[in-house]
């Protein structure tokens, strides 16, 4: 579970957020209603960390829209078909 609070309050009472933290593990603070910062507790990004660690790796996948001999040959410069040289 986390809380939000205000970048003026997190700024303005500082020992609460650490309060909060503690207590809660995490506080997002957020300024004109948009996220900015996430404050964590030690205990909370240690499972984070450890999360991470062991979860299964992706595979490697080949992300190109179009093969790579069709992107080099549309990259290739040279004369329009209709070129007349005259």
């Amino acid at each position: 579970m986390s809380k939000l609070v205000s970048a003026s309050d997190a700024k303005n009472n500082f020992g609460g957020l650490l309060e909060s933290v503690a207590a809660l593990g995490r506080v997002d603070v957020v300024r004109h209603g948009r996220p900015v910062a996430v404050v964590l507790s030690p205990r909370y990004f240690q499972t984070l960390i450890e999360a991470a660690r062991s979860a299964p790796v992706a595979p490697v996948v080949n992300k190109r829209m179009i093969p790579a001999h069709l992107a080099r040959a549309a990259r290739m410069r040279g004369p329009p078909v209709e070129f007349n040289e005259d």
